[in-house]
């Protein structure tokens, strides 16, 4: 493992890029393949409170917006494709919150307007007043962010020289915080 602080010292001189790619990289290197395991063995909670995560470190780091904020940015971003039923950040506040329900709280009345299907064919789907989503679709599209000429390794085109330094110097704060 590389030296903290020869790892600061390379963070914090290099270019934005610098901090921006080791974020990325680390956490598709790493994080994205456990989750991937889980979704291998059809573990969807584990596979939807792995990517919110994922979604999170990277929204705060280069936006500055954590929560639900964070998390619609990101879909935004990355994720969604110009097709109906994987815009999934028209639904981003049922995902989060479904999120936090298994995250934190398990027995809640917005199962009762939140389902999971995982036999359709679009990522999500209104029928009458309840939202159905299909984690297995969701987690594609997600991992389609980082794929080869995903939307996330194209940030530069996203944000501008002033955006990446601010990103650089929350991620350096943070790196140092912990």
């Amino acid at each position: 493992m590389e030296d903290k602080q020869k790892r600061y010292k390379r963070l914090s001189e290099g270019s934005p890029v610098e901090i921006i790619e080791t974020l990325l990289n680390s956490m598709d290197n790493f994080f994205n393949r456990e989750i991937d395991s889980a979704a291998g063995s059809e573990l969807w909670y584990l596979v939807l409170l792995g990517d919110h995560a994922v979604a999170l470190t990277i929204s705060e780091g280069l936006f500055g917006e954590a929560g639900l904020s964070g998390f619609k940015i990101f879909l935004e971003k990355f994720v969604d494709k110009d097709k109906s039923g994987y815009n999934f950040s028209v639904i981003a506040q049922d995902i989060h919150n479904w999120r936090n329900v298994i995250a934190h709280q398990w027995l809640s009345a917005s199962g009762y307007s939140f389902g999971i299907d995982m036999e359709m064919s679009v990522g999500w789907e209104k029928r009458g007043e309840i939202t159905y989503f299909n984690p297995r679709l969701y987690h594609q599209s997600f991992k389609g962010a980082f794929g080869a000429g995903g939307k996330i390794w194209k940030y530069e085109q996203i944000l501008t020289d002033e955006q990446m330094q601010g990103a650089k110097e929350r991620l350096l704060k943070k790196y140092m915080e912990r």
